[in-house]
């Protein structure tokens, strides 16, 4: 693989990061942060219900893998049977295969619970960022529509609600029941829910402007979603929408958000760069969602962390060490490969569980 120390340095890229921005932390106060109630999630009553829950199906729909698993309950407790994961990227050969799925599930009769990297209305996709190809296939055969896919058996939600349902469940496994849960993805694309007062809420702290300061590599692409043309959080944080973008207009070389992970373990300069900003950005992000809804300490309130920026342990402490540089209360970080394998997964079996007991779902 490239390195680019020298060259870098010499480009100037070594100027230190600013630590604590109160202006970018401010736009998450503002109206430009959209959000979007989801669901009423009670997670004692959702525990409840799983000892006469049948077997359920899960899907998540990622940026560049979508997988599939069965749940059944043993014991009081929701357990993955069995998981198949497609690889894609742009979401080509999705639509075939949630075809598939739909087929399984109908000659077994199952609720399928659907976890999306999308934002939806009800169980119809709205739009993507990193799922084009999907998108219009799903939408010129089905019309963007969940529910007509997988004949009305089915509850599709926005992957960070999945996930923070998930979360919520195994937190409480654990007797664990904090009053404030935050729930952000930074992988492919970044989003973020808040489970708060029984209300899973969407909300999208990757779309709010990006303040100067922090876009030190001079990134030029827009935000784009709803017609925002300003350059957004998500355009340096995310792997693919914002390091791999920032990398290709630096080097001219498309380079996967793996194998830049990889450099950056490795101490590559730019790669190193490039991930810090991710880091610095994101910590902000965090602050400004607990902000907006007055998380307390760590004794009631935490977020979890989740995606594949997350499974690169120089990222994680990077984040921590930029958290630690904020000064605001600060709610407890875990990550969510230390609850789950996949709490997305978790999250849709227990909303799937629920919608069984719930006639309006």
């Amino acid at each position: 693989m490239p390195s680019h120390a020298a060259g870098n340095r010499a480009g100037g890229f070594d100027d230190p990061l600013p630590t604590f921005v109160p202006e970018q932390i401010a736009q998450y106060q503002t109206d430009l942060l959209l959000r979007h109630e989801i669901c009423a999630f009670d997670v004692r009553r959702a525990i409840d219900q799983i000892p006469s829950a049948g077997d359920v199906m899960t899907i998540d729909i990622g940026g560049d893998k979508a997988r599939v698993a069965r749940y059944a309950s043993r014991n009081g407790h929701l357990v993955k049977l069995d998981e198949e994961v497609l690889h894609s990227s742009g979401g080509a050969g999705y639509l075939a295969f949630l075809e598939h799925q739909a087929r399984e599930a109908a000659d077994g009769t199952l609720r399928v619970g659907i976890s999306s990297a999308t934002k939806l209305d009800g169980s119809i996709v709205q739009r993507t960022v990193n799922l084009p190809v999907f998108f219009d296939e799903f939408t010129t055969q089905y019309n963007a529509d969940f529910s007509r896919l997988f004949h009305g058996r089915s509850i599709a939600v926005n992957d960070t609600i999945a996930g923070i349902c998930g979360s919520s469940l195994r937190l409480a496994e654990k007797e664990r029941h904090p009053e404030n849960i935050a729930f952000v993805i930074c992988a492919s694309g970044v989003g973020a829910s808040v489970l708060q007062d029984g209300m899973a809420t969407h909300v999208e702290a990757a779309h709010v402007p990006l303040v100067d300061s922090l876009n030190p590599m001079g990134q030029r692409t827009p935000c784009g979603v709803e017609g925002r043309s300003y350059v957004c959080v998500e355009r340096v944080t995310a792997a693919r929408a914002g390091i791999e973008d920032l990398y290709l207009q630096q080097t001219g070389e498309r380079m996967d958000g793996r194998d830049l992970g990889t450099m950056y373990e490795a101490g590559d300069f730019l790669a190193t760069r490039l991930y810090d900003i991710s880091a610095v950005v994101l910590a902000h992000a965090t602050a400004g969602i607990a902000e907006r809804y007055r998380f307390t300490g760590p004794a009631t309130s935490v977020v979890v962390y989740h995606g594949g920026n997350f499974e690169i342990g120089r990222y994680r402490k990077a984040v921590a060490r930029s958290l630690g540089c904020i000064p605001a209360t600060q709610p407890e970080v875990i990550y969510a490969r230390d609850l789950s394998d996949n709490v997305c997964l978790d999250g849709a079996a227990i909303l799937a569980v629920e919608a069984m007991h719930s006639p309006d779902r």
